[in-house]
């Protein structure tokens, strides 16, 4: 998983808090980092799972084009990595990651990342190290 140092130093929060929630049977479906869980809280990190993914693979590449995104690093696809703006005008990075079936999307999201920081490769970073854990094939 993915440390606490490498959260601190991608998202610039010195301090923060976790939550997590999962899905039936105890897997894994989303965590959100923030400065605090309220809604006046600064979100840095949101890392979600869809089991059943809610795009079909016309969705997602729709989703890549109209955010000019990247395909992801070699072995690490299918997927692509891109930016866009929230309702904010926050900055987001974020990799869409899925299986070959697209039956499972993984998606990690950084939000207005650490000054000097290239939040996108941070956010394929952390897709890297969590996509063996979080989106195998099988259930």
């Amino acid at each position: 998983m993915i440390s606490a140092d490498a959260i601190k130093i991608a998202t610039g929060l010195k301090n923060y808090s976790a939550v997590g929630t999962k899905m039936d049977q105890g897997r894994f479906a989303s965590c959100s980092v923030a400065t605090d869980l309220t809604a006046e809280g600064k979100l840095g990190l949101v890392i979600e799972v869809f089991d059943p993914s809610p795009d079909d693979a016309e969705d997602l590449e729709n989703t890549k084009r109209s955010t000019d995104g990247t395909d992801l690093p070699g072995g690490l696809g299918p997927g692509f990595a891109a930016r866009r703006r929230n309702g904010q005008d926050q900055s987001i990075a974020f990799v869409y990651g899925w299986t070959s079936d697209y039956k499972r999307l993984l998606t990690v999201s950084i939000i207005e990342g650490a000054p000097g920081r290239d939040s996108l490769a941070d956010a394929v970073e952390f897709f890297r190290q969590l996509k063996p854990l979080l989106l195998t094939s099988s259930r």
